[in-house]
């Protein structure tokens, strides 16, 4: 792959031939780049002589010998079409101009420079005579294609068409200027404010920020109201990263905007509002979930990103390990009793909430939810929204929930004495029970239910068992290296810690552009199981003290959260100052 950084060194790889003319794809994969073995390839185009007109890079992908960057090159290679990185290119605006925001994005194609030859344009499917058409017809230019990462060009395309829509917004709009004469031009400041919000660069701005979100694989998007701007925030693997400030004048038609997905009330600005929305990317379903809070300084928007490829998952791939994925699976075949998952908020506690309804509704039980909010919809599942304002709470609903026949009831959370009780009574009577609870680790769970006022000896008698749970960061793969911890680090860390980690190699991302500099990449859960057996039932029953009931949970197999994060410290996977919060926390 080629970075570029200038036109003319984007120019000058058109000079020398890269093609293999005489190479077809497969033979270029399995000869040239080694990246397949023959027999996957006589398999691949097996099948696509029973799927005609399928591409044979396709067929690999969805096969999984292959990923789209490694297609990517492979392609690069075969039709002599340079393969280049956009991380370090700047576009000039006059290049923009060239194609509309609509096309760019439609199409998946970032224009880079205009030269002698024609206009050169960084593609994802330079094989595309469909796209290539109809972009040549609006440029009216030739085209020289070049082939980028999808992730490239989409992030290419929001970083310099949302500038482009936001300089085209600012000067179609006239809100810097009119401020209070607004009444008097339009008659309604609201009706004009509606007009702005539906306008094509504010709807394009937004999009922009969300498909950029879902690039850098965002869970949430923050746009704050400054003094002076408008800035956008996105969490990636838990963290807040800034990504860039818009003109304080865009604010309310870019809200207006987000209410109007929402379906929430324009003229309302003084009361918090929340909404929901869905967005639809090719075969990719997004759910949005949509906060309006108003500040001192403006309306400020956060929007929960739901992405069921991620959401909704089986539980053999959340990330369990194999002796703590068969202890739940255990439980689920148990006729009654409760389950739960402990941990902070953003722990990942709705994601295996969701898994094990997922492995639960293969055995075809009656399953009724009670949630709030329903994050997501799962096919053969009864799913209720929490609605206090009329009357559909956790507690009322579940009243309700024993007369309608359920095998296993899931509840979003146990927050109050009442809710506890109806779950404990739901488990007494014959009913599997799932739920949630906000504690640092799986015994603090008895804790908790009898400081809310549950007995413990019914407690004792319904309790199946605790999982535990957080989510680290992961070293990023492209820049982890072997570092050595230094006897400041080492200082740094709790005593148990630093002497766990002894003659131990440790290490940690350098930051690369993969990983926005940061040295992490991705996150992956860390966890603790508690079973409980007879010995540990009846120190429940008897209110034992925590010291007592961590032994016993220890010789039936309860490893503390800090230990399974400590496993991956040593296999290279994470940093210590990642799981240093649960040392601190056990």
């Amino acid at each position: 792959m080629h970075l570029v950084t200038t036109a003319a060194e984007l120019e000058a790889l058109f000079l020398p031939s890269l093609r293999l003319a005489d190479c077809r794809l497969g033979d270029v994969l399995v000869e040239q780049l080694e990246m397949i073995d023959r027999q996957q390839l006589e398999l691949a185009l097996l099948r696509q002589q029973q799927q005609p007109g399928t591409r044979l890079g396709q067929l690999l992908v969805e096969m999984e010998c292959l990923d789209s960057e490694q297609l990517i090159l492979a392609l690069a290679l075969h039709l002599g079409i340079p393969h280049i990185g956009l991380e370090h290119y700047s576009v000039p605006a006059s290049v923009l101009g060239r194609l509309s925001a609509e096309a760019a994005f439609r199409y998946q194609a970032m224009p880079l420079a205009e030269t002698r030859q024609g206009l050169i344009i960084a593609l994802v499917d330079p094989l595309s005579v469909d796209v290539l058409e109809m972009i040549r017809f609006q440029v009216s230019l030739p085209l020289l294609p070049v082939i980028a990462s999808q992730r490239d060009i989409l992030l290419a395309l929001s970083k310099y068409y949302s500038q482009f829509d936001e300089d085209q917004a600012l000067a179609e709009s006239r809100l810097r200027s009119q401020g209070a004469s607004l009444a008097t031009d339009y008659g309604d400041p609201v009706q004009f404010i509606e007009l702005e919000a539906r306008k094509r660069p504010i709807v394009r701005l937004l999009n922009t920020i969300v498909v950029h979100a879902l690039v850098a694989g965002a869970s949430d998007i923050n746009i704050r109201p400054e003094a002076e701007a408008i800035s956008v925030y996105y969490r990636v693997d838990g963290h807040l990263y800034f990504s860039r400030a818009f003109d304080k004048t865009l604010l309310a038609a870019l809200v207006s905007r987000v209410k109007i997905l929402g379906g929430m009330n324009i003229a309302e600005r003084r009361l918090p509002q929340e909404g929901n929305a869905r967005l639809v990317r090719g075969q990719q379903r997004v759910d949005l979930r949509l906060s309006i809070l108003p500040t001192v300084t403006g309306e400020s928007v956060v929007i929960r990103i739901l992405d069921e490829a991620v959401g909704l998952r089986p539980l053999a791939d959340i990330g369990l390990p194999t002796e703590i994925l068969a202890g739940l699976r255990a439980f689920l075949r148990r006729p009654y009793g409760l389950l739960l998952v402990t941990g902070p908020t953003g722990s990942g506690k709705s994601t295996t909430l969701y898994a094990l309804l997922n492995e639960l509704r293969a055995q075809n039980p009656h399953i009724l939810t009670i949630e709030d909010p329903v994050e997501y919809h799962m096919e053969g599942i009864e799913q209720i929204q929490v609605q206090e304002q009329i009357g559909i709470s956790f507690a009322s609903t579940l009243r309700r929930f024993m007369r309608h026949d359920p095998d296993v009831m899931m509840i979003g959370e146990i927050r109050d004495r009442e809710t506890a009780e109806i779950a404990i009574q739901a488990a007494l009577t014959g009913h599997l029970v799932v739920s949630t609870l906000h504690t640092n680790d799986a015994p603090g769970a008895v804790t908790r239910l009898v400081e809310m006022g549950v007995e413990p000896y019914l407690l004792a008698a319904t309790l199946l068992g605790v999982l535990a749970q957080r989510l680290v960061r992961l070293n990023c793969k492209q820049c982890a290296e072997k570092r050595v911890l230094s006897a400041h680090r080492r200082s740094a860390l709790p005593s148990e810690l630093a002497f766990a980690l002894e003659q131990v190699d440790v290490f940690q991302g350098a930051g690369c552009s993969h990983c926005r500099q940061s040295g992490y990449a991705g996150r992956e859960l860390v966890c603790e199981l508690m079973s409980v057996d007879r010995h540990l039932s009846a120190a429940i029953a008897r209110a034992a003290e925590r010291k007592e009931m961590l032994t016993l949970a220890r010789a039936k197999g309860w490893r503390p959260l800090a230990e399974h994060a400590l496993e991956k410290v040593r296999r290279g996977q994470t940093t210590p100052e990642e799981v240093v919060q649960l040392f601190v926390e056990g």
